[in-house]
């Protein structure tokens, strides 16, 4: 019985340090055919406010963002956006109001949500929990970072 519970702790202590991840690490999710390994932290802010609309092959971004409230949307919402859930919906509709953009981008209500999407749309980008990461589909470095290591800019910290 001892060796079970030993062996049940160390299945969750091992998955929840898998990759390097710590909680509250977001980690950034694209197709696994997205030829894109990397991402300048500058680069994904313009992708994350719609103001890069095309991958360098010429593909259109899909963006997708999680629900209101959730964890992962409000480290973007800090890191990113550098403001709140209503100033980011003020931010949509003046693009909306000034045709820079026809629609708020897609939300999605779970980690699980958004990786069946990044799977299925080959240009789609969008945000998880790194706990969550598989290989359904593929984290990109941010500045040379991935999630769990030192310097990684979307931490909850």
């Amino acid at each position: 019985m001892k060796i079970f519970v030993l062996f049940l702790f160390s299945l969750v202590f091992l998955s929840s340090k898998i990759g390097g991840a710590q909680a509250g690490d977001i980690a950034v999710i694209v197709n696994k055919g997205n030829p894109v390994q990397d991402i300048r932290f500058p680069e994904l802010v313009k992708i994350f406010k719609i103001e890069k609309k095309y991958w360098d092959s010429g593909e259109k971004i899909y963006l997708v963002l999680r629900e209101t409230g959730s964890p992962e949307k409000n480290v973007v919402l800090k890191k990113i956006y550098k403001t709140d859930d209503p100033g980011l919906k003020t931010l949509w509709l003046s693009r909306i109001y000034r045709e820079d953009i026809t629609a708020f981008p897609k939300t999605l209500n779970s980690n699980e949500a958004v990786i069946r999407f990044v799977r299925q749309v080959p240009n789609a980008i969008g945000f998880i929990d790194s706990s969550f990461v598989d290989t359904r589909v593929k984290v990109l470095r941010i500045d040379g970072d991935l999630p769990g290591e030192e310097g990684y800019p979307l931490t909850e910290n």
